[in-house]
Parts: structure tokens; C-alpha cells; sequence
């Protein structure tokens, strides 16, 4: 067997091609016009390479297909470059490829800023790397925050004190997905972009990216995907066979892509890759977060396919530039190399199984019934037929990864989507209770401005004097956002639409105490509410959250008759089943740990709140006491007045439990609770 010989990367102006002499070298070269890439070419020093064109036939063979995209988008007559390049005429290439290939990075829209996330586990040298090139960017207004994931020592953060701007965060609970998440929430612009510590970034990539979301519909972006080196056999056959490298044609995912792949299984790998990829920080409040059992060291990968796969599924768009261009350093051992592949098809079978269950989309158990089994039978077939021991082995690898993927997802199926609930352990553990624990309380507002004073000072006027404010004006057209002005203490988010869910999902953001309280804009809190719900997690430390008792109110603030208060302090998952006792979310107060694995569902025009408590106290205790801690405001404008809609909603999160029900008195609890809704409703 012949030794493997390395590949020497070279990089190629397309009219400049006598800056490269073919030898008998192996050379892995990639064509570029001006800073546009072209294609790439595999040159080999084995004579048995069934290949014998000319050098510029084959350099104009990798190109075609992008430079003919390039000038179809033109319009116009039919492009000669290809005679001008295989007639080696660089002056008239060079004047035809400045006519169809645009070079201008378009104006970028002063409201797209940009945060850029790394996530790192004991790599000081690769993230330093990173780092440098980062801040070597031509365009350097953006955020740049660092997630140390997991560390074994303190290097990382070493590392990091050198630059005094970038902002550094230790995520304990190990995870690539739990350090995109946490990355997330701490990201504060409206583009959060994510590349890898062993990804060294061209100068102009920040600028570009702030250009790609000009179509409102299109949530996420990825980029084209370059080797550093090809030194190793490992690295050439991941480039060979598994690269990130997309190809060079600008591509975007829709609806029609994703219907015409739907009955087969969508290939949302085909996307992109993690390394290179940005989203809008609204889809984070859209469609939920990355899913944390789809982790390296959990299921394996894949958290960024299925998270495409939701926004695909949801309504939105992906879209690749291969522009958006990164250089990427590949593992270079063969045991490396294994356990990546392994990892990758346990990742991308969880992942297929997890689309599943969220969607329902037959095409995803069509894959793994039909199409994997077909491939890897005739690929084995193939190693034997043709005496191919080392490929049969890594086919055998690859198989092992599927079957181990498929029994992680048995295993961890009923884990709740918004992320593994055994990584958060915290919320196991008693808290510690502070003498001097810091309440945040969020206040999503949409026109609610003439009661959003009241709702303020209600927390201003908290008798626990340690609390935070945050305010979400979800694109409000009347003065929501002069009263906010006239409290200097008040955190302001502007968010566009997203919803009651999006609302508090972006507030939850930008809170940092240990204590979550959701309080809507047209009600407001009595004074001993955060003394009272702290006193009752001190008499039960387990409780993940407290709720208590309230007080109807029309619109002048005039008491009005409430239903008696019921007291809860065990079987709350059964009792919420049953029927919503807690009644007005502003009551309740939660660990704020809770929202590393839980979230307000977009998806919900109503009973959110119903539905995150349900998901909640099926995993926790909670406590729901009968003392007054708000008044719930009755107006004409309450959603809660649509009889038919809350019907509807409230049973499709009743029956969102329907199949994780574990015993006889939850099902009991499920069957008694759809009569009382329907006949709460309908009576």
C-alpha cells in the first residue's frame, strides 16, 4: 500500500494560473476571483488517476458551474470566459469576470449588529488563534464573547484576560449545543454568529455577515468551509468524504425546498456547517433553543441540523454564501477522525428521530427505515466485493454510530426538547436561599402603555428592596416607550412582534437575578409579593417555583369577585392536568435556572403560561399557596375573553402530555382535566 503523501493547500487567482506549475506533487488547489471562490481542484501525484486533461480544461471544469450561476444572474449574452481562460487571455478573463461577478459588499442596515460566539474546551492555543483573527477583522464593530466550556484548568481564561474586549463566560455543564445556548443568552445584538476555537476567520467575514439577512424570512446563514491543512490521511479523507465544504453557488432553503424533500427526509446537513453559521436572536424566542441532547459526549452532534430543521419547519428560510468563507484546522489522527465519524451518524440518527417526534414528518422515519439501511448494505456489499478491509471497517464504524444513536434516543426520548434536564442538577439540589437574592421581574408590553406606570411601580414599590426590571416593548405603536424613559432604572428591550411568548422568552435574556417573576403590562403586583414567595421557597427548598393567590380588577382598578384560592403543595403535575389552578402567571416566582431547560412556547397564541408550568412540575415540586400577591386586570382587550381560542389552546397543551403520561392517576388526572376544560369553556 502506498504511503500517503500530503496535500499542499494552494490558493489560485483564476487569471493568474502560471503562478502555479503542475508537478507531481499532490496539491489541493481552490480558484478565487478577487475574493469570490470559484471551485477547487484535487491534483495528485499518482499517475493512476484516471485523468488526463490539460490543466487549464481541468481548472475550467471546476469552475464552470459557479462562474456560469454568476453570469445567468446577469442577464445578459451568454459569458466567453471560458475561452478566454483555456486560451490563457488574462486581460480579457479578467474584464469578463469584473463584469459578472460582483466584488461590492453590499451597504449594511445600521439596525444589523452583530455578537460573535466561540465556543472553547481546553484549546488555549486554537481559541487564541481564533481570537487574533477575529480582531484582525476589517469591519470590528461587533460583540465578541468566548464560552469556556467545561474547563479542565484556567488557560482559556488566561488566555482571554489578554483582550480586554471580548467578553468571557464559564459554562460548567459540558456540551457544544449548552455552550451555544448559553452564548445565545448572553449575546446582545441582533445577529448572533457562531464559529469554532480551531476556525481562523477571513478578514472581511464580520462586514459580509452583517449584509445576508436582508430578507426578513431568512433566519440563518452559514458559509463555505476551507481547509487549513491536509497533512494527515484523516485530513484528506474528512475533506474527501465528510467536509464542510458546500460548494461555491449561493444557495437558499425554503419552503420549497423543504416540501420537495419532506416525504424523503430533508438533508438539512446540506445547509452548511457549526463552524461558520449565524442566525437572527429573534428565532432563539421563534422556535426555541438548540437541543442539548444532540450533544458531543450525549447523543453525538447534529444540534445544529435539527435546529435548521425547525426553522425550515416553522415557516422560515436558511441560506448558504460561499463568500462567508472560514478556514478550518481538521482533526489529523485516524482515531480522531473515527470517533468524529461516530459521533456524527449517532448525532444525525438522534437528530432524525428527535424531527420525528416534533413534527411528525414521515420522510424523517422513511431515512432511517429505508434509505441509511440501503446505503450501508450496498456499501458493505461493495468493501467485500472488492477486497476493501479498511473501508468495510470505517462503514462498520459508521453503522455503529447510526444503531448507537437510535438506542441514545430511546433512552432520553421523554427528556423535554428545550434541553437534557440530567445536565441541570442545580435544580435537584436545594438552592442556596440569599439573604439578599436579587428578583428580576420582566414585563412584556404591546400598546398596554397607559398601564405600564402602574405595573412599574408596583415592583418599584416591592417591599424586598433587591429587584430588576426589564421591559420588552414588542413593537408598540403608542407611548410605551416614553414611559420607560421616565425610569432611568429600567432595562428597555425593543423586540418586533414576536408575541407574549417571544416577549418574556427575550426578556428572560436580559435578567440576571436568581428569581423570575412574568408580570404583563396591564396588571400589577402588591407589595409584599416577592417577600411573600421568597418566605415560602425558605419553607419548601425544593420547589423549583412558588405561585400564589390574586385579586380581579377592571379597568379603573375596582375590585371584583374571584374564585377561591386553592392551596397546592404536592401532586402539582396531576393537579395542573386536572385544570389550571395557578390562574395569573404574575404570581408565580421561578428559580430562574429553570429557563436553561425551559422556554414560553412562540408556538402558543394563548396558555403558554398553562403549558410551561405543565412541562415544569412534571420534572419538579413546586408550591402554590393561598396568599394575595397580584390583581389581574379585566379589560376588553383580555385574550382570555375568546371563549373558542382558549378552548383550542388549552387542549392542545393538555394534549401535549397525552403520551408522556407515566402512571393511572395521570391519566386520570389528563381524562378529568379535558372535561373540566370543555366544560369551563363551553358552559
Amino acid at each position: 500500500m502506498k504511503k500517503f503523501e500530503p496535500f499542499d493547500i494552494q490558493h489560485i487567482q483564476i487569471d493568474r494560473l502560471e503562478s502555479f506549475t503542475p508537478s507531481k506533487d499532490n496539491h489541493y488547489l481552490v480558484f478565487w476571483w478577487k475574493n469570490i471562490p470559484l471551485g477547487h481542484l484535487w491534483q495528485y501525484s499518482d499517475h493512476d488517476i484516471p485523468d488526463d486533461s490539460p490543466f487549464r480544461q481541468r481548472v475550467a471544469d471546476a469552475v464552470e458551474k459557479c462562474i456560469n450561476y454568476y453570469d445567468a444572474c446577469q442577464g445578459k449574452v451568454k459569458s466567453l470566459w471560458k475561452s478566454y481562460l483555456l486560451g490563457n487571455d488574462q486581460k480579457k478573463l479578467a474584464d469578463e469576470l469584473g463584469k459578472i461577478i460582483p466584488l461590492q459588499i453590499s451597504s449594511t442596515d445600521p439596525e444589523v449588529t452583530l455578537s460573535i460566539v466561540i465556543c472553547t474546551r481546553n484549546r488555549p492555543q486554537a481559541i487564541d488563534d481564533c481570537v487574533k483573527s477575529l480582531l484582525e477583522s476589517n469591519d470590528k464593530d461587533f460583540e465578541l464573547i468566548v464560552i469556556d466550556n467545561a474547563p479542565d484548568d484556567d488557560r482559556t481564561e488566561q488566555v482571554i484576560r489578554k483582550y480586554p474586549t471580548v467578553k468571557y463566560v464559564k459554562e460548567p455543564r459540558k456540551g457544544l449545543d449548552v455552550a451555544r445556548n448559553t452564548g445565545a443568552r448572553y449575546a446582545s445584538n441582533s445577529i448572533v454568529a457562531y464559529t469554532d476555537d480551531d476556525v481562523i476567520v477571513e478578514p472581511n467575514w464580520t462586514a459580509l455577515l452583517k449584509t445576508t439577512f436582508q430578507d426578513p424570512k431568512t433566519m440563518a446563514v452559514t458559509g463555505l468551509v476551507i481547509p487549513v491543512s491536509l497533512n494527515t490521511k484523516a485530513q484528506y479523507l474528512f475533506e474527501k468524504d465528510w467536509g464542510f465544504n458546500k460548494g461555491y453557488l449561493p444557495q437558499v432553503f425554503d419552503q420549497e425546498y423543504f416540501k420537495a424533500h419532506l416525504n424523503i427526509g430533508v438533508p438539512v446537513w446540506d445547509i452548511g456547517a457549526g463552524a461558520n453559521m449565524a442566525f437572527r436572536r429573534e428565532i432563539f424566542d421563534l422556535v426555541g433553543w438548540f437541543d442539548e441532547r444532540l450533544d458531543v459526549g450525549a447523543s453525538g452532534c447534529s444540534g445544529d441540523s435539527e435546529f435548521w430543521y425547525r426553522i425550515l419547519a416553522e415557516g422560515f428560510k436558511c441560506s448558504y454564501y460561499p463568500q462567508l468563507y472560514v478556514f478550518h484546522q481538521h482533526r489529523e489522527s485516524m482515531a480522531m477522525l473515527k470517533n468524529q465519524i461516530f459521533h456524527y451518524m449517532r448525532g444525525q440518527v438522534s437528530s432524525v428521530l428527535v424531527q420525528h417526534r416534533n413534527y411528525q414528518h414521515r420522510g424523517d422515519i422513511y431515512r432511517l427505515r429505508k434509505s441509511l439501511p440501503q446505503y450501508y448494505i450496498k456499501k458493505i456489499i461493495a468493501d467485500l466485493r472488492n477486497l476493501q478491509p479498511n473501508s468495510l471497517l470505517n462503514t462498520l464504524n459508521e453503522v455503529h454510530g447510526c444503531i448507537s444513536g437510535w438506542l441514545y434516543y430511546r433512552r432520553n426520548r421523554n427528556v423535554a426538547k428545550e434541553g437534557i434536564l440530567l445536565y441541570h442538577k442545580s435544580l435537584k439540589r436545594w438552592p442556596i436561599i440569599y439573604y439578599k437574592p436579587l428578583v428580576s421581574v420582566v414585563i412584556p408590553c404591546y400598546n398596554h402603555g397607559h398601564y405600564l406606570s402602574q405595573a412599574i411601580e408596583s415592583v418599584i414599590n416591592q417591599s424586598h428592596p433587591y429587584k430588576e426590571i426589564v421591559v420588552v416593548d414588542d413593537g408598540s405603536t403608542d407611548n410605551t416607550a416614553e414611559v420607560c424613559k421616565s425610569y432611568p432604572n429600567v432595562k428597555y428591550v425593543l423586540t418586533n412582534r414576536l408575541g407574549l411568548s417571544g416577549a418574556r422568552n427575550a426578556g428572560i435574556r436580559y435578567s440576571t437575578g436568581r428569581y423570575l417573576v412574568f408580570l404583563d403590562a396591564d396588571d400589577y403586583l402588591y407589595p409584599n409579593a416577592f417577600k411573600t414567595n421568597l418566605k415560602y421557597f425558605a419553607y419548601r427548598k425544593k420547589a423549583v417555583f412558588v405561585s400564589g393567590a390574586h385579586d380581579k380588577v377592571d379597568h379603573e382598578g375596582n375590585l371584583l369577585s374571584s374564585e377561591k384560592p386553592m392551596e397546592k403543595w404536592s401532586e402539582n403535575y396531576e393537579g395542573l392536568l386536572q385544570g389550571n389552578y395557578i390562574a395569573m402567571e404574575a404570581t408565580v416566582m421561578y428559580r430562574a435556572e429553570l429557563f436553561y431547560s425551559f422556554f414560553f412556547d412562540p408556538q402558543l397564541k394563548a396558555c403558554e403560561d398553562y403549558d410551561i408550568n405543565l412541562n415544569i412540575t412534571r420534572h419538579f415540586p413546586s408550591i402554590t399557596h393561598t396568599e394575595k400577591i397580584a390583581a389581574y386586570r379585566i379589560h376588553g382587550n383580555n385574550m382570555s375573553g375568546d371563549k373558542t381560542l382558549m378552548l383550542n389552546h388549552v387542549l392542545k397543551v393538555l394534549n401535549r402530555h397525552k403520551n408522556k403520561l407515566r402512571n393511572h392517576k395521570e391519566k386520570e388526572a389528563y381524562e378529568n382535566g379535558v372535561v373540566n376544560w370543555q366544560n369551563y369553556y363551553i358552559s
